[in-house]
């Protein structure tokens, strides 16, 4: 474990020989997993294709960089001025299983390589990513501006985006600060980068064109070279591409909220994200007509950029006190530009009484997508949810959920509804059991099913753990199937912060029949629940 540490500080500080002073907090995972995944064919039996997946990952907190911070502790002066910090995350991922070395029959005579069909698959192959990386300056200009700077998340509340480049905070002398942020956004094809950052609604696979006729207008949108014969020194990965999902998107966003204020705050914040229009990718005499770009342009109506993502939100939240109850109302709402629409909305509020917790709530959600997927072309059925919340946090554990949802699109409004509940209680030293229940009915269909889970303390550093789920699922234009799963886990420290995980799960229904899956996880910061 010294040995890790010191290199990842050696690497992240290759700058100066000096590290005695900075103070750092590393996290490392090991990962392994195997499981099969059933390919369905309508002639012959199902194959079962094998996952065989490698997973490390390496997160890094490093504080006082260049010992400013402590210098000026040394000297007994006030430790005012600038503090340099760094964080990172990073991940690599290595599959060898034959979900990933198999190839794909598209027609009798034409194969090809499962990541040139699903070029998502290609981030698992061999992939390096870094979730986040960011150098953050804090103390500056009278400790009014914090500065970071590389790959950096941006947040509206609902989800997180990455962005390569920078954020500005500043401080005003009123209890509000402001905060502004400007780069690329971070995408399948950035550098080092993931696919999970993609905008909604736009895939790898079954990437398309526009492939002009012989008049303007007579053109038909075909995919992008899909079955053509590879000749010459040609990939297949050349012909299975999405031009679109490689340019580059700027992105600029800014918020301002609240700042040093007690039991009240509040943030409204903007973000907009645009890329150019792919043109002319290829040669243009490929096809039997001239190739005018991606897009329609017969007649100069393709726009030279085009907006992907245009969003205001809004969030405010409070902490009220009235005897022994502790009241927290918030509220939240995000307004999409580019579909003239609030696709997200939420109210409610939490209140509590020793250990009883109570929380009503109103949600609202309208998918949403990226300017370029042609989902916005499809209706999408907003929901809206009515829910009420539980909780009891004593010695016996209790949770409990009800929910209404109501389809604004669908006919007649239809809806849907359910219960969720559980209860965890200690049965013996070392011993605790759990219950959950869920009964969901209404539009779609209704599911009922319930878990059983048992876990033991059987000496200070080895825990066990099981678990049987027992789920049944009747769909509305389907049979009913029932569904069942078994999982037995265990947690062994091996050293002090160091534990090795290790996961079994087997799988039956009527649909996918008997599937398994197992995986270790090597943990070099294992900090066991008390």
């Amino acid at each position: 474990m010294r040995r890790v540490v010191v290199a990842a500080i050696a690497f992240a500080v290759a700058t100066t020989s000096d590290a005695h002073a900075y103070e750092f907090w590393l996290r490392a995972q090991s990962i392994g997993q195997a499981y099969q995944l059933r390919q369905y064919r309508l002639v012959g039996p199902d194959l079962f294709l094998g996952r065989r997946r490698y997973s490390q990952t390496l997160a890094l907190r490093i504080t006082d960089v260049g010992n400013l911070s402590a210098t000026r502790r040394q000297k007994r002066l006030p430790d005012r001025g600038l503090r340099i910090s760094w964080q990172s995350y990073l991940r690599i991922d290595h599959d060898f299983g034959t979900f990933i070395t198999r190839r794909i029959k598209l027609t009798p005579s034409v194969q090809r390589d499962s990541i040139d069909v699903i070029p998502e698959l290609a981030e698992s192959v061999a992939a390096l990513d870094v979730l986040y990386a960011h150098m953050t300056l804090e103390g500056l200009a009278d400790d009014r501006v914090t500065l970071q700077l590389g790959r950096v998340l941006a947040d509206d509340g609902w989800g997180s985006a990455g962005l390569d480049g920078g954020t500005l905070r500043y401080e005003l002398p009123m209890p509000l600060a402001i905060t502004a942020a400007a780069g690329l956004r971070v995408r399948a094809a950035s550098p080092l980068a993931l696919s999970a950052f993609e905008l909604d609604g736009t895939s790898g696979a079954g990437c398309q064109e526009y492939v002009e006729g012989p008049t303007p207008g007579a053109g038909t949108w075909k995919l992008i070279d899909r079955n053509r014969t590879i000749t010459g020194s040609k990939l297949a990965s050349d012909y299975e591409l999405c031009p679109q999902r490689q340019v580059r998107q700027p992105t600029v966003g800014f918020t301002v909220a609240t700042s040093r204020t007690r039991r009240i705050g509040a943030e409204i914040g903007y973000r907009r994200t645009w890329s150019e229009t792919v043109g002319v990718f290829d040669e243009v005499d490929r096809l039997p007509y001239p190739d005018l770009g991606l897009y329609p342009d017969d007649a100069g109506q393709a726009p030279a950029t085009g907006v992907n993502e245009e969003r205001i939100h809004a969030r405010v939240h409070g902490e009220l006190r009235a005897g022994s109850f502790a009241i927290s109302p918030y509220a939240n709402a995000r307004l999409s530009l580019l579909h003239a629409a609030i696709d997200r909305a939420d109210a409610g509020i939490r209140v509590r009484r020793g250990d009883h917790i109570v929380e009503p709530t109103v949600e609202y959600f309208l998918p949403t997508f990226d300017g370029d997927s042609i989902f916005n072309a499809f209706s999408i059925e907003p929901t809206t949810d009515l829910r009420l919340g539980y909780q009891f946090a004593g010695a016996l554990r209790i949770r409990a959920n009800g929910w209404l949802r109501r389809y604004a699109n669908a006919e007649d409004g239809a809806f849907a509804g359910g219960v969720d509940a559980g209860v965890e209680h200690p049965l013996a030293r070392g011993v605790r059991g759990r219950i959950d229940g869920l009964w969901d009915d209404g539009y779609g269909g209704r599911r009922i099913g319930g878990t059983g889970e048992l876990a033991w303390q059987a000496r200070p550093s080895l825990w066990l753990r099981g678990r049987v789920i027992v789920l049944g699922v009747r769909r509305e234009d389907r049979s009913d199937f029932v569904t069942s799963s078994a999982v037995l886990s265990s947690s062994l420290r091996i050293a002090d912060s160091v534990g090795l995980h290790v996961v079994a799960e087997a799988d039956h229904d009527q649909i996918h029949q008997f599937q398994t899956r197992v995986f270790a996880i090597l943990d070099l910061a294992f900090a066991p629940e008390p």
